[in-house]
């Protein structure tokens, strides 16, 4: 269950395929979610514990793809990887109708419709797969991913007050939102 039928969508001159992750794919993926930690405060870890080895990356990714209620997409522009995206779900089956979205695009490629197309289809995926009801949690700040939550029917649950240590010491809160299918 935890593939996709592989999209291509043209922007600015440039094909991007959104398509679920191999397992060859272990260590470009390591190096974007190296990447987009250190772009950012609004993830939940410092670059330096983007830890795993290219072995245990390829272990995970055959999970992802093996698992029936998880999926781990990712977009393509020029054969290499700018981002990733996860649904992960449930096998209990008094949340198994529940999967919680995880979202990264590099900085240079946001603005472009990756996130969006992304998590279009992963949203797909949950229909077909018996999910119908997506969580994600999202930086109080992050402007930015939570209008294109909100444009996508996602709506805010709940405030999630100093949910977030940042480098300087500081704290800061994220909303938990949810979209019923």
């Amino acid at each position: 269950m935890g593939k996709i039928k592989q999209a291509k969508y043209n922007i600015n001159g440039k094909t991007i395929i959104i398509r679920h992750a191999e397992v060859q794919d272990a260590e470009q993926l390591i190096n974007v979610t190296k990447k987009v930690n250190q772009e950012t405060d609004f993830l939940l870890k410092d670059p330096e514990e983007v830890c795993l080895t290219i072995k245990e990356e390829k272990e995970f990714i055959q999970s992802q793809i093996d698992s029936q209620v998880d999926l781990l997409i990712v977009p393509e522009i020029d054969g290499r990887i700018v981002g990733i995206c996860s649904l992960n779900g449930n096998t209990n089956k008094r949340i198994r109708h529940c999967a919680q979205f995880g979202l990264a695009v590099e900085k240079e490629y946001c603005g472009m419709g990756i996130g969006k197309n992304l998590m279009k289809s992963g949203i797909e995926w949950a229909k077909e797969n018996g999910i119908f009801r997506i969580t994600l949690e999202v930086d109080i700040n992050n402007y930015r991913a939570i209008s294109l939550y909100l444009k996508l029917g996602f709506e805010i649950e709940g405030t999630l007050r100093n949910d977030k240590m940042l480098l300087d010491g500081s704290y800061t809160s994220g909303y938990a939102m949810a979209l019923l299918l």
